[in-house]
């Protein structure tokens, strides 16, 4: 079996090697772990960003950039391309899993995402698909604007089975280039635990794209979860090519898309929600995490399947 943190270890690598062209920190804690600032001390830019998603993808993945048109602001746009994409972006790249035994000293519990979730198998995402790695050196990858405490790479260590400094973790805050960009590349992961949850076998797609575009970055992290979080989905697309029965697409297109059709939160402005759910994403209550636009290209038929658009007015509202 391949392994994602083997793939993902040749990317650190080459961070590693052109850490100062790519404007990052590379910094060895005491128990031997590689800590990667791509964010919060360091700048970063447009080539640390794909390298820091394509590294949380496993190596699964490429991110391309192109530009969004929003009326007379012109944008750039996150564009993923993924094989495997229920590992890719399922097993990998998802922030599932959550440690709330090692809060900071702000309190923040930290949302882990990354190859180490195929090889800890900890969180209740992960554990939903079979897929599982057992590569000695593990990638982590954390939204922070702190750098992770020892006590952190420690208890993944421990909880893995691996030795620290086998442990490679890339840190950036929502509130940087690499954050945002982070963000923003998640098309396809939101879109595809949409899919599972309404009862379609995601192993039967064996490729996919998704596209949004990218809110102007601010350093302010809040501000910056709301923007990105808005892009992502009120201004996202995401396309699969699947092999399927035509009925397994039919059956659930109209409850697949983020509209007014599937969620009574939907134009509600992701601040309110986010206040609502006392800051945890994860505890916002009966709102569709998927983008708007769906596309399916069924190889076993023939067909295209499209339902959804983008919401330009709700883009333009959030900054």
């Amino acid at each position: 079996m391949f392994s994602v943190n083997r793939n993902a270890m040749e990317i650190v690598r080459s961070i590693i090697a052109k850490h100062e062209t790519l404007n990052v920190g590379v910094l060895k804690y005491k128990n031997g772990s590689t800590i990667i600032d791509m964010g919060i001390n360091y700048p970063g830019g447009w080539m640390a960003a794909q390298y820091f998603a394509e590294a949380t993808l496993g190596g699964l993945g490429r991110l391309n950039y192109s530009i969004f048109n929003l009326d007379d602001l012109e944008l750039p746009q996150i564009e993923i391309y993924a094989d495997r994409p229920a590992i890719a972006c399922l097993s990998c790249q998802l922030s599932g899993w959550a440690l709330p035994e090692v809060r900071n000293e702000a309190g923040i519990v930290p949302l882990i995402s990354g190859p180490v979730r195929t090889v800890a198998r900890e969180d209740s995402f992960a554990k939903e698909f079979a897929y599982q790695d057992s590569n000695h050196e593990v990638v982590v990858a954390l939204q922070d604007n702190r750098m992770p405490e020892e006590s952190l790479i420690n208890y993944i260590a421990k909880t893995c089975k691996v030795n620290s400094q086998n442990i490679y973790v890339l840190v950036a805050p929502t509130g940087s280039i690499v954050g945002c960009v982070n963000v923003v590349a998640r098309t396809l992961e939101t879109s595809l635990w949409r899919l599972h949850h309404l009862g379609m076998d995601v192993n039967k797609i064996a490729a996919a794209w998704g596209r949004a575009p990218l809110p102007p970055i601010t350093k302010d992290e809040y501000t910056a979860m709301i923007r990105t979080n808005t892009y992502t989905y009120y201004g996202g697309t995401a396309g699969f090519i699947v092999e399927c029965e035509d009925n397994e697409i039919e059956k659930i297109l109209h409850d697949i898309p983020l509209s007014p059709q599937t969620t009574q939160h939907y134009g509600v402005s992701f601040g309110e929600l986010l206040k609502e759910a006392n800051g945890n994403i994860f505890e916002i209550k009966d709102f569709v995490h998927n983008v708007t636009k769906v596309i399916f290209y069924n190889v076993r038929t023939g067909r295209t399947f499209r339902i959804g658009k983008i919401d330009f007015e709700m883009l333009k509202k959030c900054i």
